[in-house]
């Protein structure tokens, strides 16, 4: 799972912090939150990826931690849910975006991380209404490129993982996460036709 923040997000980060006074606890506690992150960031980039992990759920506990000290922070359960999300503890995601999206306000970074649990969660055709509303709201060519991306990369894990049942001579779950990753591949596919490396993935994976 990727670590990546939309850069609105981070600017959000950074906007509140340099709001609050530096002795400020919730200031301290969300930053050593932020910092832990971008460490995880890093350490993945460097393909230290157990490090990463434990860095990332160290953030999550942070974030935690910054919501008992203020329920008002306005970006906590955005970063919360994020931490969760790259933790693939997808279900408490949701719960974290979708209060993000109603304590704080509706923002393209809440909606299109709902999009990618609900998918992961196999449930492509919810996800992807999300992630439309996501690209309503932030039209930039950034938001589109990570998410597809995300989106390839999910899709050719699921079929990683689809091989791998099939190894274990379990064939009916290995070709349901077959079936699932074309699925999600196609749909990333129908978001930017441009992607040809998506459409040969597509047609390669379809016959296996």
């Amino acid at each position: 799972m990727k670590f990546i923040f939309i850069s609105a997000t981070i600017s959000a980060f950074f906007v509140f912090a340099c709001g609050q006074k530096k002795n400020d606890k919730t200031f301290q506690v969300f930053n050593e939150g932020v910092t832990l992150n971008l460490d995880a960031i890093d350490e993945q980039n460097k393909g230290n990826f157990e490090k990463a992990a434990s860095l990332n759920r160290q953030s999550i506990e942070k974030f935690k931690e910054t919501l008992k000290l203020d329920s008002t922070h306005p970006v906590v359960r955005t970063t919360l849910a994020h931490g969760l999300y790259v933790d693939k503890q997808f279900k408490e995601a949701i719960y974290w975006f979708g209060q993000a999206n109603k304590v704080n306000s509706e923002a393209a970074v809440n909606f299109r991380g709902l999009g990618l649990c609900k998918i992961n969660l196999g449930q492509i055709r919810e996800g992807k209404a999300d992630i439309d509303k996501a690209f309503s709201m932030d039209t930039t060519k950034e938001i589109r490129e990570i998410t597809i991306q995300d989106l390839v990369d999910v899709g050719q894990l699921a079929f990683e993982y689809g091989d791998g049942y099939i190894g274990q001579s379990e064939q009916e779950k290995g070709k349901a996460y077959k079936e699932f990753s074309v699925g999600v591949l196609i749909l990333a596919y129908e978001y930017d036709k441009s992607r040809k490396d998506v459409a040969l993935t597509i047609a390669d994976f379809a016959k296996s």
